[in-house]
């Protein structure tokens, strides 16, 4: 199962997210990430979900910019995390098996329920009382 997870990260989601110097936000923001993650790939077999998911994850991505940017959060660390939540960054990598992806994606068969419910890390609504 790790190594299923770790094939199904780009190369992008490796990248360092930059700290806001809240530790409560840095943990909110990789929670999302990771919450972002299983939503776009256990999606990408219904493409109505998956836009769905797409339009919703990147309208929610646009909300917690606007607060990291009200709460004076630098702009390189706003850029880091929009680059890191960005939906197309989540995808898997092209050459991943099948196999994987559906291994992946059974671990998180509650994805679709969660997705319905909004039961994830909704920066929107726990982004403001994390940050000062």
């Amino acid at each position: 199962m790790a190594l299923a997870c770790l094939a199904l990260m780009p190369a992008s989601a490796f990248a360092q997210i930059v700290p806001t110097g809240t530790p409560a936000a840095d943990i909110l923001l990789a929670s999302a990430i990771a919450d972002y993650r299983v939503f776009v790939t256990c999606s990408l077999l219904d493409p109505a979900a998956h836009t769905k998911v797409v339009t919703g994850l990147s309208d929610e991505i646009r909300r917690a910019s606007v607060i990291l940017k009200a709460k004076g959060v630098p702009d390189a660390t706003i850029a880091a995390f929009e680059a890191a939540a960005d939906p197309a960054t989540l995808v898997p990598a092209p050459d991943t098996p099948f196999a994987e992806v559906q291994e992946y994606c059974g671990d998180h068969s509650d994805w679709s329920e969660r997705w319905q419910g909004r039961d994830f890390t909704g920066l929107d609504r726990d982004l403001p009382m994390a940050l000062p």
